[in-house]
């Protein structure tokens, strides 16, 4: 048998303990690949949306790779852990180091050749889905398929030269360690842990610093470096040093501990989590990173809506301003040269600003009931009593009805304005109110007007480039501002498509990062798998029944899953807590519901593993 023989006889033979290896690792293929088709599709070659979904999807592709580094990086130092005794083997019979160095390499570069095989034909396969939703979440025309020779060569050359050189890497971890030493493996004697109550006390102290600022304090970047420090510190602290001392406690409740199965799990969970301490630790936070992602898009998105304002270009002139004449032929002349037939509205309104008890002084546009009508024809039909205005509120959703008087004061002149009724915005570039003509005429003697042009076209989201550069154009270098922009296509494009851009990217992410710290605890069970057999084996010798260790072993995996699961839950949940209480939005109902996603696919993954787990440890007992 030579190494080559022996390479596939020892991943044949250990496939139960690289499945989560390779399937994790074919899902991140999966996702690079996917992501790499839609960054080559000839049909994002042009457009200014589709330009930044294509930087945004390669921006995650080097993210996904990078972690992908660090996860083999894990995974292959995990295969070795359990596999020392066999390396003592191959030392002591006289294989050369450049033979376990060719044995390695052909060992990862098989496991990496299927991931990247199998990722590579999923991602084919979900291909159309993948476009479809792209499409969906981006507001785009659905991508059609085509032959990815780009993304297949891209995906298949760095997946293959990142398990190549960890293959390299990881050989150094073996020469540094003597013959003896890989031959005994892991089967060195472990001394009972002992948490210091200092650092127990330090955890607390960190965690409660962390939580309380993100209550209490203001939201700045000082602060919040502080509450990243503070929180990451002191969950390190709570696995390596609180949770053990916490399980001590347990012990000496007797009533407790001496209950069924409860002396056998609780005895061995101290010596779990202290040789899992850094493992949670690094699960905690990767999965906190998810959810709060995840979640924060997810708040985001949806409270997101598209602008149902009346016109696609807004330009709103002062009564000094010298160059409206020129700006407006710039507009126009932008919109015939990339093919947009227009109409335009020209509405004489005042610009005004009234005050409110806090002391601000919102913008307001006032137009006359008349010339209104050109806007929303409907308004004609209105009561409209001097002295009374109907207020449309702000089109970005920033004033509720409550937050509008119900009489406005304007400055710089002495007249007051009763708010009859609040309704829903038309024009992006401000809130508006719409009077009389009488009323319209007395403000007119106090303010100068001002005019507003309006311009409706057709398929204005393919507009977002022009008017970039309109506004590029027509603001210059922002020194003499005697005027107003607005563009639907923009405001769309900021406040909906590139969040919809982020939640599509973020939400792959997540899972590729959720999934790859479920792998790091199954790396875990099955590295300590050997002496975990060969303790039920000696247990069942002395009265231990197949029951009882179903029952401790399904305890002690719940641990194993649930506990970094519910930390990473509560740092989310105060992470989120800040969002709220900063304004952004609700996100009560849009954070349950990431984290129950989150939920449902930790339990089908602990589901999957204990059987495979239970099964292994029940044949130690049977045999």
């Amino acid at each position: 048998m030579n190494f080559y023989q022996l390479a596939i006889k020892n991943v044949t033979r250990n496939l139960r303990a690289y499945l989560a290896f390779y399937l994790s690792s074919s899902f991140a293929v999966m996702i690079f690949y996917l992501f790499a088709m839609f960054i080559f599709h000839p049909a994002l070659e042009e457009g200014y949306m589709n330009n930044i979904a294509q930087k945004g999807m390669a921006a995650a592709e080097w993210i996904i790779f990078v972690f992908s580094i660090l996860f083999v990086l894990y995974s292959v130092s995990a295969f070795l852990h359990t596999r020392k005794r066999e390396f003592g083997v191959l030392t002591i019979t006289g294989t050369s180091p450049r033979q376990l160095r060719v044995l390695l390499t052909v060992e990862n570069m098989l496991i990496g050749l299927s991931s990247i095989v199998s990722g590579i034909a999923g991602g084919t396969i979900l291909a159309k889905l993948f476009f479809a939703a792209g499409g969906y979440v981006l507001d785009m025309e659905p991508l059609s398929l085509y032959f990815p020779g780009k993304a297949m060569g891209l995906t298949a050359a760095v997946f293959l030269l990142l398990f190549f050189i960890i293959s390299q890497f990881i050989l150094f971890f073996i020469k540094s360690e003597k013959t003896v030493a890989l031959l005994k493996g892991a089967k060195t004697p472990k001394g009972e842990p002992k948490p210091s109550i200092l650092l127990s006390i330090i955890a607390l102290g960190f965690l409660s610093t962390g939580y309380g600022m993100a209550l209490t304090a203001e939201i700045n970047l000082p602060n919040a470096v502080i509450i990243l420090i503070t929180t990451v510190i002191g969950t390190f602290f709570f696995f390596s040093q609180l949770s053990i001392w916490i399980v001590k406690l347990l012990k000496k409740n007797k009533r407790f501990y001496l209950k069924g199965f409860h002396l056998l799990s609780i005895s061995d969970l101290t010596y779990r989590l202290k040789d899992n301490a850094r493992l949670f630790f690094i699960v905690s936070i990767v999965s906190a990173v998810a959810f709060t992602a995840t979640g924060v898009l997810t708040v985001y998105q949806t409270n997101l809506h598209a602008e149902r304002t009346q016109y696609e270009i807004e330009y709103l002139s002062s009564p000094d301003n010298e160059e409206e004449a020129a700006h407006i032929d710039s507009i126009e002349k932008s919109l015939k040269e990339n093919g947009f037939a227009f109409t335009t509205d020209e509405i004489e309104t005042i610009e005004a600003r009234y005050e409110k008890e806090d002391g601000s002084a919102p913008p307001v546009l006032i137009f006359s009931q008349e010339q209104f009508s050109t806007l929303q024809p409907s308004v004609q039909e209105e009561s409209i009593e001097a002295g009374q205005a109907i207020f449309y509120k702000d089109n970005r959703g920033v004033l509720s009805k409550e937050d509008i008087p119900a009489n406005l004061d304007f400055m710089d002149t002495s007249s007051s304005i009763e708010v009859k009724k609040v309704e829903s915005s038309v024009l992006s570039i401000s809130s508006t109110m719409v009077v009389n003509e009488e009323t319209f005429q007395k403000l007119r003697t106090s303010l100068e007007p001002s005019t507003l042009y309006g311009y409706n076209y057709q398929n204005w989201k393919d507009s977002v480039a022009i008017t970039q550069q309109l506004k590029r154009q027509l603001f210059g270098d922002y020194s003499n501002i005697n005027f107003d922009f607005s563009a639907k296509a923009v405001t769309y494009f900021i406040t909906v498509q590139l969040p919809s851009l982020s939640l599509f990217i973020g939400l792959f992410v997540a899972i590729v990062f959720f999934l790859a710290a479920g792998s790091f605890l199954y790396f875990r069970l099955f590295t300590d798998l050997e002496a975990e057999r060969e303790k039920y084996k000696a247990l069942s010798k002395i009265g231990l029944t197949e029951r009882e260790m179903k029952r401790s072993a399904t305890w002690q995996l719940g641990i194993l899953f649930f506990m970094p699961f519910l930390v990473a839950t509560v740092h989310t949940g105060f992470a989120l807590m800040v969002l709220e209480r900063e304004g952004f939005f609700n996100v009560f109902a849009p954070s349950v519901m990431t984290i129950l996603g989150f939920l449902v696919l930790q339990i089908v993954y602990f589901i999957v593993v204990r059987f495979s787990y239970i099964k292994k440890l029940t044949a130690s007992i049977t045999d």
